[in-house]
């Protein structure tokens, strides 16, 4: 594994042509990622024979960049000298777990010009994500409208970030992507704006969508846990505001359908649930008995 403090960072070469690159900045993030995701990430690197590379600092450090999430860093990787090792990187958000049972992604990615991902929400039906709807925003839907309010959602995600609407998004928390072929691509989307929460992703599925750039692989290899948890225990919503004896047992509640997501999963998503990550131990999410976050 290699740790790269900033822009200067210099990786010797490994002779390995593919990498997995992630960014931990901030205490919580970093401590997050060491005691939930770094054992399966490197177990699932060694296996693949991908290199490891956790970007712990910024790699642009002018104030724009600090007025910013850290997430639009993720599009200057490609643009770093160590980066040109390598034919194919796979971006993943640090907030992912990695299954014992994922399969090589390298073996489901695309051609090299391609980006391969996947479509946000695509990891549920149109019945569950009518339920999901319903939770996320309080509103009843009925059930012949439910496509119509996903995609006007869609629509008003690109709106809200100023960047031209489309009726699905990618969600761009795990790519395969090629130095030579999207740096460019990379570059450009890094001089958007910072609109809303959503950070980058709605000006790069643009361009990924209107350059025709998508190679779509499955969803188990992006699966977010929110959905889970709205679908199935919509108390969280809600648990902020319990006595401190229900929100343990709703908590207690969460970690069970983590384990058993993480059954289902390839790469496991906590997309909107870093709050519930941050505050899991290794053996709420890897069993009491787990003696090592490995497959």
């Amino acid at each position: 594994m290699f740790i790269v403090d900033n822009g200067q960072t210099v990786i010797p070469p490994s002779g390995r042509k593919v990498a997995i690159v992630t960014i931990t900045i901030g205490l919580r993030y970093i401590a997050t990622w060491h005691r939930l995701c770094s054992g399966s990430w490197q177990a699932y690197a060694a296996l693949c024979d991908f290199d490891l590379i956790v970007v712990s600092g910024p790699l642009d450090t002018g104030s724009r960049a600090a007025a910013r999430s850290p997430a639009w860093q993720k599009l200057l990787i490609l643009s770093q000298p160590w980066a040109q090792q390598y034919d194919r990187i796979i971006w993943l958000d640090s907030d992912i777990i990695i299954a014992g049972h994922a399969p090589q992604i390298m073996q489901h990615a695309g051609p090299p010009d391609k980006i391969s991902l996947s479509i946000a929400g695509d990891r549920i039906s149109d019945a569950e994500r009518m339920i999901f709807l319903e939770r996320l925003f309080r509103i009843q839907i009925t059930p012949n409208s439910e496509r119509d309010i996903w995609t006007w959602e869609m629509q008003k995600n690109y709106r809200d970030h100023k960047v031209e609407e489309h009726d699905y998004m990618f969600n761009t928390g795990v790519m395969v992507l090629s130095p030579q072929h999207h740096n460019g691509l990379f570059l450009k989307c890094y001089e958007g704006e910072q609109a809303d929460r959503l950070y980058e992703q709605p000006l790069l599925s643009h361009e990924i969508i209107v350059g025709d750039l998508a190679h779509r692989i499955s969803s188990r290899f992006n699966w977010g846990i929110q959905e889970t948890l709205f679908l199935y225990l919509p108390e969280i919503l809600d648990a902020r505001h319990m006595d401190p004896e229900a929100k343990a047992a709703v908590q207690q509640q969460a970690h069970v359908l983590v384990r058993r997501e993480l059954a289902n999963a390839y790469f496991l998503h906590f997309y909107g649930s870093m709050g519930l990550m941050s505050n899991m131990s290794h053996a709420d999410v890897f069993g009491a008995d787990a003696t090592a976050a490995t497959p």
